[in-house]
């Protein structure tokens, strides 16, 4: 999964030893050891790393380690290590010499200790993972990791009625509505696991539920379509009602919005003799992207009190005349990752 841009130094390079122009002591053989972090489970990243060449007096500087997508030229900082360098009268004419340990030096670290809040927000809830190598800098030289870590990609769905609409709405009681609904995920697909459902009920007109129709599954893992007809209950009396759809009632799936599970629309039942006399209903349609006449509710909503297990009768076999598989449609995530560049920090 492609960044858009994440930073640094003068001189990367792949190669398994790098060394800058001017720069005595310059890391190399760069290794990621392991390679997929289920972030946010998983925290640690552990890297190995050597460090070359010698210097005739050693300044303190550090190691530092970034997460790139881009050679290097942009990077997500993820802290620094102190080098491990002896220093001696070994040098030409008894001069002072500094020199790297030659044995391999590890680098391990907690992501969260280290990530921006957005940056953790935005790897925790990706959908496919993000994948970086590891840039490590000391002075003015810099080496690029010979492997790629993958990070993220644990995201969870967000299941809502992202469509739906019915016909017609306004009917005499006993005659049937049908239903028409897409339900989709708006962040990532749901792979695994109990699929949800899709649950209509029937609400009056203070929005207190009076009948559940039933539900039906959801395909996995991108959604469904779903025509569903409902009779309106004999005796109803004329006046204003509501269709409710729900998805996930029962709380199955653990979601990164559990807030707008809930569609709704308003449905007029009118005297049966209004009917008789040449008053037909109309067949307008109400949808979920139209002037708000089908509407979202959410779970913190005091209306929403009503959805929490209902104990109401069942309509035996309740139909669904029409489920058919969504194309992968996942919403790309807004946020972006934070990244360096080298106006923003020189190394």
């Amino acid at each position: 999964m492609k960044l858009e841009k994440i930073i640094v130094g003068l001189i990367t390079t792949t190669a398994l030893c790098s060394q800058a122009a001017f720069a005595s002591i310059y890391p190399g053989n760069v290794n990621i050891v392991n390679t997929e972090l289920k972030y946010p489970a998983q925290k640690t990243l552990e890297v190995d790393y050597h460090m070359f060449g010698s210097e005739i007096f050693n300044n303190g500087n550090t190691v530092n380690f970034g997460l790139t997508q881009d050679g290097g030229d942009s990077f997500i900082n993820i802290g620094r290590d102190f080098a491990d360098i002896s220093c001696g009268s070994g040098g030409l004419g008894g001069t002072m010499r500094c020199v790297p340990s030659s044995s391999t030096q590890t680098y391990s670290v907690n992501l969260d200790s280290v990530l921006s809040e957005q940056n953790k927000t935005v790897l925790a809830n990706s959908c496919a993972p993000y994948e970086f190598q590891v840039k490590a800098s000391y002075s003015i030289s810099s080496a690029l990791s010979m492997n790629t870590v993958k990070i993220g990609g644990q995201g969870a769905p967000d299941w809502l009625v992202s469509s739906g609409s019915f016909s017609p709405n306004q009917v005499a009681a006993g005659d049937k509505v049908v239903i028409n609904a897409v339900v989709s995920s708006a962040n990532c697909s749901q792979k695994s696991g109990t699929a949800p459902t899709l649950a209509v009920f029937l609400a009056n007109a203070d929005k207190q539920l009076i009948y559940f129709y039933g539900e039906t599954p959801i395909r996995l893992p991108n959604g469904s379509s779903h025509t569903i007809t409902v009779p309106m209950l004999s005796g109803l009396t004329a006046g204003t009602y509501y269709l409710v759809l729900a998805v996930d009632r029962t709380n199955v799936v653990a979601e990164t919005n559990e807030n707008n599970n809930i569609a709704m629309g308003k449905i007029t039942v009118i005297d049966s003799s209004a009917t008789e006399q040449g008053i037909a209903a109309k067949s307008n349609v109400q949808s979920a992207n139209s002037s708000g006449l089908m509407t979202y509710l959410t779970r913190t909503d005091e209306d929403n009190q009503n959805f929490v297990d209902p104990q109401l009768p069942v309509t035996p076999g309740m139909k669904m005349l029409k489920s058919s598989e969504l194309k992968d449609n996942d919403v790309i995530n807004p946020n972006k990752l934070q990244t360096q560049s080298p106006s923003d920090k020189k190394e």
